[in-house]
């Protein structure tokens, strides 16, 4: 498995967490968590000449603690 593979498979693992919460700040740190690893795979990839770029997903409005 390359480093890129697995940092999708934290992303992965990330986004379904974020799914079986209820706290919102917690749903929204676990998306901002997988958003990371995916520019993690990316950026891995990069090394090997692929270059696309991803935004983050719109998860909803940011509320403070």
């Amino acid at each position: 498995m390359s480093d890129a593979d697995l940092f999708r498979q934290y992303a992965k693992e990330a986004l379904n967490g974020s799914s079986k919460v209820t706290d919102e700040n917690e749903k929204r740190d676990l998306v901002d968590l997988a958003f990371t690893w995916v520019q993690a795979a990316l950026a891995s990839e990069r090394v090997l000449g692929s270059s696309i770029i991803l935004s983050p997903p719109a998860v909803g409005p940011a509320t403070s603690p």
